[in-house]
């Protein structure tokens, strides 16, 4: 019996949620069922990610950002691959993909991680993407949204309803349930963030881009430090385009001795051991894996009502949630959880029975192979 051929097509110049969904699926496909490769764009972390973990990728980033050679350098990647299914990550990839795809036979499968009018804040790059993404829509076969949230942006565009499946991202749970670590990721990280042991520390983990709201973070734990004798601690791990900006605000409001950037880093499981809560503070989310790694350390969550985190963070069950934007109503939900020990800990162990129950790498895997396999004429 032949394997199944899938090809998977993403950017790949960060390594964020979506380059660490299909890192997850990949590795986890039966390889005595499927052979799968990676097409980046970028030859980034994530293409050495995925060759660190044994799996074929194929750089095309001799072209540039939108270089239309880029589409035949893919239609023969296809010719020479011989997918029976290849899958899309992102508008680049989307738009490319379909576009060379068209005179074959293959269906196309997108995942769809986020929603592009949070994504492209100016309104000329919004237009652009969008026109990107909608022209070639008739090209692609069916659609994955990671949450029921973005799953009703594209009903309301139009996609038919059986061209939608809602799989949520699976993610690998053992390195953040490494309990017998967790004492020394905290006391090692906080020495090396200069943050006394005891101090009550909130933390984040963020690309630092307009959508993750992190200005409105930094306000609300301006206020709330503010009101205190004895102040928490905030760290926030990513990088991005808005940290100057973000610095600048910490200056504005004094904060420099309780605010740590500590840049993008790779051992997130420890970072949040050693946070005793977990501040979410974005405008739009179409899931929120970040929100789950915490859950999933046992570390407790604040977190904005939007998208698809509406799905799996219920108020005062599985954490406590605010309006987006909303400096005020963060700050006082930062300060309840503070000194509310015995909710953390009730929130704690609800939200990490909801995180094994509905976001496993086996579930997220199964689910989209079965869905492979239907697409196949």
């Amino acid at each position: 019996m032949s394997k199944l051929r899938v090809l998977h097509v993403i950017g790949g110049g960060e390594y964020g949620g979506a380059e660490q969904h299909i890192l997850h699926l990949v590795t986890t496909l039966p390889r005595d069922e499927v052979e799968v490769a990676v097409v980046c764009f970028y030859d980034s972390l994530f293409a050495s990610k995925l060759r660190e973990a044994g799996i074929q990728v194929i750089p095309l980033h001799r072209f540039g950002r939108f270089d239309l050679r880029l589409m035949g350098a893919l239609r023969e990647t296809f010719r020479s691959f011989q997918p029976a299914v290849i899958h899309t990550h992102g508008v680049k990839a989307n738009f490319f993909s379909r576009l060379a795809a068209r005179s074959l036979q293959v269906p196309l499968v997108t995942t769809v991680h986020s929603s592009l009018r949070f994504d492209y804040t100016g309104s000329l790059t919004y237009l652009i993407v969008s026109l990107m993404e909608r022209g070639t829509r008739r090209w692609n076969h069916h659609y994955i949204a990671i949450s029921g949230a973005l799953a009703a942006i594209l009903r309301q565009q139009g996609v038919p309803e059986k061209q939608i499946s809602v799989i949520y991202n699976g993610m690998d749970l053992a390195p953040y349930r490494q309990t017998l670590l967790r004492e020394a990721d905290r006391s090692r990280l906080r020495a090396e963030w200069n943050i006394p042991e005891q101090a009550f520390l909130f933390g984040t983990v963020a690309r630092f881009v307009p959508v993750k709201g992190l200005p409105v973070l930094l306000e609300a734990f301006a206020r709330l430090a503010a009101d205190q004798q004895t102040p928490p601690f905030l760290v926030l791990v990513g990088d991005g385009p808005e940290r100057g900006r973000l610095e600048e605000i910490v200056l504005e409001h004094r904060l420099e001795p309780l605010v740590r950037f500590v840049g993008f880093r790779q051992d997130i499981p420890a970072c949040l051991h050693a946070c005793d809560a977990f501040v979410h503070s974005s405008l739009y989310e179409g899931l929120g894996y970040t929100l789950i790694e915490a859950m999933a350390s046992e570390v407790p969550v604040v977190a904005s009502n939007v998208g698809g985190v509406k799905e799996f963070v219920f108020d005062e069950q599985t954490g406590l949630v605010v309006p987006p934007g909303d400096p005020a109503a963060l700050r006082d939900a930062m300060e309840r959880l503070w000194k509310s020990p015995a909710l953390r800990e009730t929130m704690v162990q609800n939200a990490l029975r909801k995180v094994e129950n509905s976001f496993s790498i086996q579930l997220m895997t199964e689910r989209i192979l079965a869905l492979y396999k239907t697409l196949i004429p």
